[in-house]
């Protein structure tokens, strides 16, 4: 027989054979349904033990379910229809849980959620209510900043022009946005109610042609003492008691070995007033009497940061083994007398704020707590605290964290701008 008669033939039962075939006699599965039946228990873990009680901040109880063979449920298969919360307080409670309910701060609630229409029920979990802030942390503080942005001649012929105002803009209205927590609900996150704003004025007391910036533009960058030569000799060092100096400096061909560790982690205040009482001193810092002279060291005046670091969207946690550039935000956290959250040990180290999460790449936590996401004593949080490793977002400080900043900027003589307007008038 002809081989293509054969061939046809074939093709001929073949179709027969799938026509023949109803998609009524065929069983599809769902991979996005679960039945209720398979599952076995299930886990609270909230994203943290403490709230706030300001209406704002906000808790989210966050249930894991798994099944009879120990899997792990994915959230996003998971209904909320199926599950009830309940309180050992009789109050009504949902996942994502916020009060300005004066009544509730100090107590302890404890917490279940039940599978409806089963005895399925998760082993129970507390967290505190916590007051709002003291109406002495809401009065508003205005700190005029003054970018200073250095960069080579090779920058701008080839790299992309000037830094323009406007990415510095968007930059300040970042920072101001974590300070405020107008991009978070964080459970323990507050508006701190301290601003950065452009200086209008130089340290002459003339106008700038750029609110908030002042400009260099050299053939080289000199890196000797950590830019101070290069700083001082350019007069690029303004008064600390009416200005908050933030250096952008490039380093687009990477003569700073690890920037971050080296030169802005380094950025931190060192003194307070004299007579300060030693025991309300924040933990953590080695501080010491203001100098006689009033002169202060480059990084106890202002934050040194690299210009390139500040577009940068994607960053590891490490790099190298050492802790990776972190983005601006957590310079500021450190400018104004924070501590990392994060610890690249092999234990966490305090902050001295009851109300952040010290954690550090635990080989038992979600991708070694190296993530967007972390894992600590039970609970799941995004890391999105100021001071939170390179992968977090930066966008909330807590309310412990807030009270610190505020006793830094009141008691040490180097934070002192925000008490004088002359950045934003041009005169004493």
């Amino acid at each position: 027989m002809n081989k293509n008669i054969l061939k046809f033939a074939s093709l001929v039962v073949g179709v027969q054979l799938a026509m023949g075939c109803s998609p009524d006699d065929y069983t599809y599965h769902d991979n996005n349904v679960v039945d209720v039946s398979t599952i076995d228990s299930i886990v609270l873990t909230p994203n943290h033990r403490m709230l706030v009680a300001d209406g704002s901040a906000q808790l989210d109880l966050r249930p894991v379910l798994y099944t009879k063979e120990k899997n792990q449920i994915p959230d996003y298969r998971v209904k909320e229809e199926w599950l009830e919360y309940t309180s050992t307080s009789g109050m009504a409670i949902t996942r994502y849980f916020s009060t300005s309910d004066a009544s509730l701060i100090g107590k302890t609630l404890t917490i279940q959620v039940k599978m409806k229409g089963t005895d399925l029920v998760s082993e129970p979990v507390s967290f505190q209510i916590i007051a709002p802030l003291d109406s002495k942390y809401t009065s508003e503080i205005k700190i005029p900043v003054i970018f200073h942005i250095i960069q080579t001649t090779e920058d701008v012929e080839k790299f992309g022009g000037a830094y323009e105002q406007d990415r510095v803009a968007l930059l300040l209205t970042k920072l101001n946005n974590m300070l405020s927590g107008a991009a978070s609900v964080n459970p323990v996150g507050v508006n701190t109610h301290i601003r950065l704003e452009f200086a209008k004025y130089n340290q002459y007391g003339k106008k700038l042609t750029e609110p908030g910036i002042d400009r260099l533009t050299v053939r080289e960058i000199d890196i000797a003492n950590g830019y101070a030569d290069l700083l001082e000799g350019n007069n690029m060092i303004w008064p600390v008691n009416s200005f908050m100096n933030i250096w952008l400096i490039s380093d687009r061909k990477k003569e700073v070995e690890d920037f971050a560790n080296t030169i802005s982690e380094n950025c931190m205040p060192h003194y307070v007033y004299a007579g300060t009482s030693a025991e309300n001193r924040p933990e953590g810092i080695d501080w010491m009497e203001e100098p006689s002279d009033n002169v202060f060291q480059l990084n106890e005046s202002g934050i040194i940061y690299k210009l390139q670091e500040v577009d940068e969207m994607d960053r590891s946690f490490t790099t190298e083994g050492a802790p990776a550039n972190n983005e601006l935000g957590y310079y500021v956290g450190r400018y104004l007398g924070l501590l990392p959250t994060c610890s690249y040990a092999e234990e966490p180290v305090t902050d001295y704020c009851d109300d952040t999460w010290d954690y550090f790449p635990d080989p038992l936590a979600i991708n070694f707590n190296q993530a967007w996401y972390k894992r600590v004593e039970n609970c799941y949080f995004r890391a999105e605290n100021i001071m939170d490793d390179p992968r977090g977002t930066h966008n909330s400080v807590s309310k412990s964290q807030c009270e610190r900043m505020r006793w830094i900027l009141e008691n040490c003589p180097e934070r002192a701008a925000w008490k004088s307007d002359f950045a934003f008038v041009g005169k004493k």
